[in-house]
């Protein structure tokens, strides 16, 4: 029976295996040797590598670029190291579906490394998974190395055991028990980091309340900002409109003066240009004539120069003639000498030529003769070396033979030993594993009880932990209401100082009443700061009547006397404001109605006020001959039936004149009296909400009392929990320790029976192996003694035929078909020279008579050459004298122009600077009103920055906006609510 596992291993590119090798591991196959350096423990380490193997120590390197073929005198490094073992699975012995699997590593230079199982990518956690159930992985001890059996016999017990385990396959499991412990470290720590935060982030919440109230205040003040901004606005987009017309108006009136400037200097630019333009047509004839006479002078001078040199170059033309004729006498003699050089040259070579193709002839011939000599000997040779080849072959079968059958025998004898040994390890262990079944029997029970001890103790941890849940539950709901309150408390706060920052800057009231309270406060006029509308003390229901009753002077400024009303007078006159005042030492009070009870009335006005007794004759003043009505219907009956009553108003706000008139006054009137009472309202508000926040505050602490309990009967109960599920982890521990002994005895009991199954199966084998060796080596031994006859009878017949005398004959002509070559390129040489210099001297004889036919040519040319210079120099002095005789009179009618010329450019510049002085103020007026155009567009920009789109009207015809009145642009803002 064959149960190999191993089928085959591949390497690429791996330490030394450069190219694919693939080892097949046969049935037969059980090691693999060759000499020092062959590379059989690259293959042991590619196994270690492929399986998962991670210290490069083990595999004899320091890092994974090791692991790759590092190259070679005549190949190039490789750039991947790549294994791969193929495992027999058709038993599953390894936990995967497949019937073979093979495992692949790959490494590249960068230090990345690939891993494939059946050529799909993994990590290399399932390849440590998959081996470790197969007793495969890393410290299995599939592989020993050299010396790890005495290591392994010198370990203590507990050592010894550490071994057995991993050998055993516990490791993988253990791994994991690591990798689990690790992952609940890491989540506790990221838990304590989460309460940590939590802690961090609940000292900012009641930041962020306060950073809401005061959002709150600034919403409110924007409102009060933006009602300012409008009549801001209003007035300075009136007094800009009305800058920017001003500016225009000036703006045409500059233009048409600059019109004018340009006008007049256009004129005199005219009539100048006319000037300039004779005076240009005189220069431009004068130039020309002058231009000309120049022009003749060096016409007259060129002449004469030209004759000059004529007559040297006449005189240098016939030294020239004298030299050139020298010349070619020499050259007609050198001509005839190298011609003689030449014709010997070329017998020499045709001399050379003539014993070049003897000796090669005869060259040829003796490698002929050479060729057939060497052919003969060089097959009896082969027939000779194929005779030892084969008897050097089939004494070495027969050695091979002879050393397998000793190692078969050897094998045999080893595997009786090793049978008996197995024999006797079978019988020891099946009562052990029968004691270690009866020992897990009993564990179990124990597990049982403390497993029901533990679920007592957890379901009294989980009441426990309910309660504490409902404890912080209600600490929740109570922090929820408390921020809630903190919220109002701090809202309510907000709304109080932004009353009393209103009653301050006296907001909502007229422009007058503020201008002269700020004033007062500011400068120390010593001024009332009192406003009538905010002293007064009314009930919500009559607060719109009292307002509508007091109309303007709901806004009037409290005064103490006579004095303090002028200065006011005058502040209101400077400010160009409009306000009401009340000097209360000067108010004529004009008696008092009396009205008897009747259906409708609510009462007189002023007995609905409260204020303090300083200020009750202003609302005696004012409200004290006005009636409070519920309806109009009771307003007009009782304005007929009481006499003394000047206005009659009812709780909406209308007012009813005894003269006729009636006046509807918004609710929106009253806003300045309701403010007193809102902050009435807020306080007792705040009161209530400290008094709820007290309440919390006891409440919360019995909560943590409470808490604090909770926590320790969960502290106890944690205790106990944890030291039974220590206590069951212990016998669990225990239990799975005897479970995993005895499954590792029953492995190793199997495992010992599949040894003893294998190596009764391999005695079988090698016997027979044995049998067949010993036959093969009978039939090789006749094989050797009759190829050695055969080789004798070969020796005796072979002839030894030389070709020494032959191959001298080849190298004596050789040597002188050589000599020959180089005595004839010698003297083509030679030849090819005297050529070239014969050449090169008839061409320069030729050049020489084409310079004498040139110099000829010249000289008659020289001779034409001074005749017509001559005729030239005659006809120059007569134009000379025209052109000199017209040039005068034309110079003085050109200096009369330039004076009129410099009179008319005076004027000129009069009229320029005047033209620059009017476009200066023309341009300056322009700058003013682009600046002022800029600066209402920037108001523009700001209005609708602040208030969104505004309506703005432009007149026709005109580029920019037309003064609008501040009412309107007042109306035409956007409201803000």
């Amino acid at each position: 029976m064959n149960n190999l596992r191993l089928k085959s291993l591949e390497l690429n590119g791996y330490k030394t295996f450069a190219s694919r090798t693939l080892f097949d591991f046969a049935g037969q196959i059980t090691a693999i040797v060759g000499p020092n350096g062959s590379g059989k423990s690259n293959i042991a380490d590619a196994l270690r590598w492929v399986l998962g193997e991670q210290s490069y120590v083990v595999l004899r390197g320091r890092k994974t670029e090791d692991m790759i073929f590092s190259g070679a005198d005549k190949r190039p490094r490789a750039g991947m190291a790549s294994v791969t073992i193929t495992f027999d699975n058709s038993e599953g012995w390894l936990p995967i579906d497949f019937s073979e699997v093979a495992i692949t590593r790959r490494a590249y230079r960068d230090g990345q490394n690939e891993y494939l199982i059946n050529q799909q990518k993994v990590r290399l956690r399932d390849v440590t998974e998959l081996l470790s159930k197969s007793a495969l992985a890393e410290r299995t001890y599939t592989v020993i190395g050299q010396g790890l059996v005495d290591t392994a016999l010198t370990l203590r017990s507990d050592e010894r055991r550490r071994l057995f385990e991993e050998a055993a396959g516990i490791g993988l499991y253990r791994a994991r028990k690591d990798q689990s412990e690790r992952r609940l470290d890491t989540t506790m720590r990221n838990l304590e980091r989460v309460e940590d935060i939590l802690a961090e982030l609940k000292p900012r919440v009641r930041s962020l309340e306060k950073q809401a109230a005061r959002a709150e205040e600034h919403s409110r003040l924007r409102a009060d900002l933006r009602a300012t901004l409008r009549e801001w606005y209003g007035f300075h987009w009136n007094r800009a409109q009305a800058e920017l017309g001003a500016l225009r108006q000036e703006a045409d009136s500059r233009e048409e003066k600059l019109g004018q400037a340009r006008q007049k200097q256009a004129e005199l630019s005219q009539d100048l240009n006319e000037l300039r333009s004779r005076a240009q047509e005189l220069r431009i004839q004068l130039n020309g004539w002058h231009r000309k006479l120049s022009e003749l002078h060096a016409s007259r001078e060129g002449a004469a120069k030209g004759l000059a040199v004529a007559d040297e170059r006449q005189r240098a033309l016939a030294e020239r003639r004298e030299a050139l004729a020298e010349e070619k006498q020499r050259l007609q003699i050198e001509l005839a000498a190298l011609s003689a050089r030449l014709q010997e040259a070329e017998q020499d070579a045709a001399r050379y030529q003539t014993e070049v193709d003897e000796a090669k002839g005869q060259l040829g011939e003796a490698q002929r003769v050479l060729r057939e000599r060497l052919a003969v000997r060089n097959e009896k040779q082969a027939t000779t070396q194929g005779l030892r080849d084969r008897i050097a072959h089939f004494e070495r079968q027969q050695n091979t033979s002879v050393a397998q059958r000793d190692q078969l025998v050897a094998r045999i004898e080893r595997n009786q030993t090793e049978l008996a040994e197995l024999e006797r390890a079978i019988t020891g262990m099946d009562g052990d594993t029968k004691s270690l079944k009866d020992q897990a029997n009993s564990m179990g029970q124990a597990i049982n009880q403390a497993d029901k001890a533990l679920a007592d103790l957890q379901a009294q941890k989980e009441l426990s932990e309910l309660a504490h849940a409902e404890t912080l539950s209600e600490m929740e709901q109570l922090a929820q209401q408390r921020r809630e309150l903190e919220a109002r408390q701090a809202r309510l706060h907000a709304e109080i100082k932004v009353l009393e920052e209103a009653d301050l800057a006296a907001t909502g009231f007229a422009q007058g009443a503020r201008l002269v309270l700020q004033d007062a406060r500011s400068k120390g006029l010593g001024l009332g700061t009192a406003i009538l509308g905010s002293e007064l003390r009314v009930s919500d229901e009559y607060e719109a009547a009292i307002a509508a009753a007091l109309g303007s002077f709901r806004d009037a400024v409290l005064l103490a006397d006579e004095k303090e009303s002028e200065k006011a007078l005058e502040m209101l006159a400077a400010q160009n404001a409009s306000g009401a005042l009340l000097p209360l030492k000067e108010l004529h009070l004009g008696g008092r109605v009396q009205a008897a009870a009747a259906d409708g009335l609510v009462g007189v006005a002023a007995d609905l006020v409260e204020v303090a007794e300083s200020m009750r004759p202003a609302v005696e003043f004012l409200l004290g001959r006005v009636l409070v009505v519920r309806d109009r219907k009771a307003a007009r009956r009782l304005l007929a039936s009481v006499p003394e009553a000047l206005h009659v108003v009812t709780l909406q706000g209308e007012v009813f004149h005894r003269s006729g008139p009636i006046e509807v006054r918004s609710a929106k009137t009253a806003t300045a009296l309701a403010r007193p009472r809102e902050e009435r309202q807020l306080r007792s508000q705040l009161n209530d909400t400290e008094r709820e926040l007290a309440k919390l505050e006891t409440g919360t602490k019995e909560l943590d009392e409470r808490l604090s309990a909770n926590d320790q009967v969960r502290k106890q109960t944690q205790i106990d929990v944890d030291r039974a599920q220590h206590s069951l982890a212990e016998i669990q521990r225990e239990a799975q320790g005897v479970a995993l002994e005895a499954q590792q005895l029953e492995r190793q009991l199997e495992w010992f029976r599949s040894q003893q199954r294998m190596l009764d199966a391999e005695r079988a084998e090698a016997q027979a192996q044995t049998n067949k060796l010993s036959e093969t080596e009978a039939t090789l031994v006749l094989q050797i003694a009759q190829s050695k006859n055969n080789l004798e009878e070969h020796l005796h017949a072979e002839l030894e035929e030389t070709a020494d005398e032959q191959q001298a004959q080849v190298a004596h002509w050789e040597m002188r078909l050589a000599v020959a070559q180089r005595a004839l390129q010698e003297a083509q040489r030679r030849s090819s020279e005297r050529k070239q210099l014969l050449q090169r001297v008839e061409s320069q004889l030729a050049s020489q008579q084409q310079r004498n036919a040139e110099a000829e040519m010249q000289v008659q040319a020289l001779k034409a050459e001074k005749m017509e210079l001559g005729r030239q120099g005659g006809d120059v002095d007569e134009e000379l004298e025209t052109i000199q005789a017209q040039i005068s009179p034309a110079e003085v009618v050109l200096a009369d122009l330039d004076k009129q010329l410099e009179q008319q450019q005076s004027d000129e510049g009069q009229a320029l600077q005047g033209l620059s002085s009017a476009e200066r103020a023309h341009t300056q007026v322009q700058i003013a009103l682009g600046r002022q155009q800029e600066a209402l567009e920037g108001l523009r920009s700001r209005i609708e920055d602040d208030f969104g789109l505004v309506a703005f009207q432009y007149e026709e015809g005109v580029s920019g906006p037309t003064p609008l009145p501040l009412g309107d642009l007042v109306e035409q803002l956007p409201k803000i609510d």
